[in-house]
């Protein structure tokens, strides 16, 4: 897996603590094939375990698999101007393929 950060989010994620954790869910209300959206947070997420470790641009990212299922590529980007938020993105998708 190849991790891209852009430098807007990398600073934003040093300037929150440094650590950045990375997963994709289903939503909580779901039909069959609703794939699962790639979710951001600089905190731990509470009640999720099986993260691996994955350091770039002096960020630690923190990601979890999707059922053994890894991106060829996750980029990770800044999003909003007037509240930003950090967003990750699956082989360049909000979901997971």
């Amino acid at each position: 897996m190849r991790v891209e950060v852009s430098p807007e989010a990398a600073k934003m994620v040093r300037e929150s603590g440094g650590q950045l954790w990375v997963w994709a869910a289903q939503p909580r209300v779901c039909c069959l094939g609703t794939p699962a959206y790639m979710h951001a947070a600089t905190e731990r997420p509470p009640g999720l375990s099986g993260f691996s470790p994955v350091s770039q641009a002096g960020v630690e990212i923190w990601f979890r698999a999707l059922a053994d299922r890894v991106p060829d590529v996750l980029k990770v980007g800044l999003r909003g101007r007037r509240r930003p938020r950090v967003e990750a993105y699956w082989d360049g998708c909000r979901f997971a393929l």
